[in-house]
This record gives C-alpha cells, sequence and structure tokens, in this order.
C-alpha cells in the first residue's frame, strides 16, 4: 500500500477512540451498534450508515440478518424508499449483496461498490433506481468482518450524490475501524441474542441490576424502585442465578466496564 493510502495518526486516534467507547457500551448492542455507525459516519464522512449482524454460511448461503442498526437516513426517506425496497424487491435486486456474495469469502472484506458493480449495471439496477436515487445518495463500501459460528458483521457506508468516492486512505481507515471494533464483537460487545445480555432482562430485573452497578446495596434500591426490600432480594438472587455467580462483587466484575444501563433508571427518570 503507498503512503497515500495510510490513514493519518490523527484518524488512527480518532477511530481507536470510538471503538474505546463503543467497549465502554459493550453490554448494550443495540447502543454500541449505533454509536460505531455514527462515529464511522464522522470519520469517513459517509451521510447514512448500516451496522448489521447477519447468519451467512459463506459464500452461497442466504444472508439472515440478526441485528440492524442505521443512521443518517431520515424518516420520510425510510419510509417511502428504503422501506418499500427491501419488503418488495427479490434477493438478486440488492446487487450489492449479490456481489459480496460472489467475492472470495475472506475473513475481513472491504469493498467499495464500483470494485464490484460497474457503474452501466449500477445505474440501470433497481436497488439504485428505487432507494438510491431517490433518497440522494451513489458511492458505498461495505466492510464484512467474519464472527465464529457462521456469522458476519457487515458496516455499510453510503454518500451523497456528487460526492467524492471513498479513497484509499478512507477505505484503509474503514479497515482498520471494523478489525479493532470485530475483534471484540462476543467477548466484550454483546451481540444481540447472547441470552446473557442485560437486554434480555425483564424490566425490573434490568433496573435492579442498573443500580447495583452504580453502586447502590439493596436498601438504596428499594428506595429507588419503590419496592420492598424482601422483593429487592428476591431480584437480586434472581441476578446471582442467571450470571452464575453468589454475590454482588462476582456479578459487577461480570460487568467490569460498569457503563450506566440504558432504560435501567428508576421511576421517574428518563427511559429514552
Amino acid at each position: 500500500m503507498g503512503e497515500s493510502a495510510l490513514p493519518r495518526l490523527g484518524e488512527v486516534r480518532r477511530a481507536l477512540r470510538v471503538v474505546g467507547e463503543c467497549r465502554d457500551l459493550g453490554h448494550d448492542p443495540g447502543e454500541w451498534r449505533r454509536h460505531a455507525c455514527l462515529g464511522i459516519s464522522r470519520l469517513l464522512g459517509a451521510r447514512i450508515v448500516s451496522g448489521m449482524e447477519c447468519r451467512w454460511r459463506r459464500p452461497a448461503g442466504p444472508i439472515v440478518p440478526v441485528d440492524f442498526i442505521q443512521v443518517g437516513m431520515t424518516r420520510d426517506e425510510h419510509d417511502r424508499y428504503f422501506d418499500p425496497f427491501c419488503r418488495q424487491a427479490a434477493p438478486d435486486d440488492d446487487v450489492l449483496f449479490a456481489a459480496l456474495k460472489a467475492a472470495d469469502p475472506e475473513p475481513h472484506l472491504v469493498r467499495t461498490r464500483r470494485q464490484d458493480v460497474a457503474d452501466d449495471a449500477w445505474y440501470r439496477c433497481r436497488m439504485y433506481v428505487e432507494y438510491h436515487e431517490p433518497v440522494g445518495i451513489d458511492d458505498c463500501a461495505v466492510s464484512v468482518w467474519e464472527l465464529p459460528g457462521g456469522r458476519v458483521d457487515l458496516v455499510g457506508l453510503h454518500r451523497d450524490a456528487g460526492d467524492r468516492d471513498f479513497s484509499g486512505r478512507q477505505m484503509a481507515l474503514l479497515r482498520l475501524f471494523h478489525a479493532e471494533l470485530g475483534r471484540l464483537i462476543g467477548p466484550t460487545l454483546t451481540s444481540p441474542d447472547d441470552p446473557l445480555s442485560p437486554t434480555r432482562l425483564p424490566p425490573r430485573l434490568r433496573q435492579t441490576l442498573s443500580c447495583l452497578l452504580e453502586g447502590d446495596g439493596e436498601r438504596q434500591v428499594a428506595a429507588r424502585l419503590g419496592l420492598s426490600r424482601p422483593t429487592v432480594h428476591q431480584y437480586v438472587t434472581a441476578l446471582y442465578r442467571r450470571y452464575g455467580v453468589e454475590s454482588r462483587a462476582e456479578l459487577l466484575a461480570r460487568f467490569i466496564r460498569r457503563p450506566p444501563l440504558p432504560g435501567g433508571d428508576a421511576p421517574g427518570g428518563s427511559m429514552d
């Protein structure tokens, strides 16, 4: 790779900072993925960024989304163009996914649209005519990171029509960012269907866990949530059983990053 295609030191630092921030949100798959999409959008100047975990037995198997988050698209654009295309299109109408399935199944695949779909085919395809052109986006890039168990993590970036294509340096930065992020998915960044994710807890157990992670004892938890101490003790016991621990210290060690749990506020606080 030529020197001009290498990410600059400041860009690398910003990318790693975003990965570190995602790590702090790692207990919540929706939060860390949204933060990753917003971060790479700012780093690479992409208006719309999609993040998705899929089941995919590469290369020929079907791509089955497990989790999907998109940032940068307006509600009107989503409702008028994106959602109808996704509901009505046949598998072959998504020429970008078709190109990915035809490519060599590398553990980490980073491509621009022009590397896989020629301009004449692109500007005539249903995906461009019914979705990209009405939304006003054109140049796009994708990064596919292979996960264990027949899964992949995908990041897709889209720029407004008329913007410059993604440069070699920017693609190298995307590769670095997704490699650092992808290595954390599972061990540190919770996958959406992880049965031990706090996001899968019933609301009261999740609120109780949030209070415990903030340093409250059972008495303080009861006061914050307006519950009796025996009820809180039952919730704490249920948490111990769920996570296979026998003490509060072991439970806290299970969540060593200790960020606040979204939606774990006591009644009267924000639940956004």
